[in-house]
């Protein structure tokens, strides 16, 4: 098994900074950003599933 590189506690304190900076960042911009509704459309349920699963069944049933 290969070693891994191992990298300094400078180096992983100065990525955990930078990201809890970005997930402020993020934060903010989400607070602004108006929720996200679905369309009446997106709600209703798909026919052409059900068709296809009775398909199925009939092949199936045929063999």
């Amino acid at each position: 098994m290969t070693l891994r590189k191992r990298k300094t506690k400078l180096v992983l304190k100065k990525f955990l900074r930078e990201n809890k900076n970005i997930l402020k960042e993020l934060e903010k911009k989400s607070r602004k950003a108006k929720p996200y509704t679905r369309e009446p459309w997106m709600m209703r349920f798909n026919p052409t599933e059900d068709r296809y699963e009775e398909f199925l069944l009939k092949e199936a049933e045929s063999f």
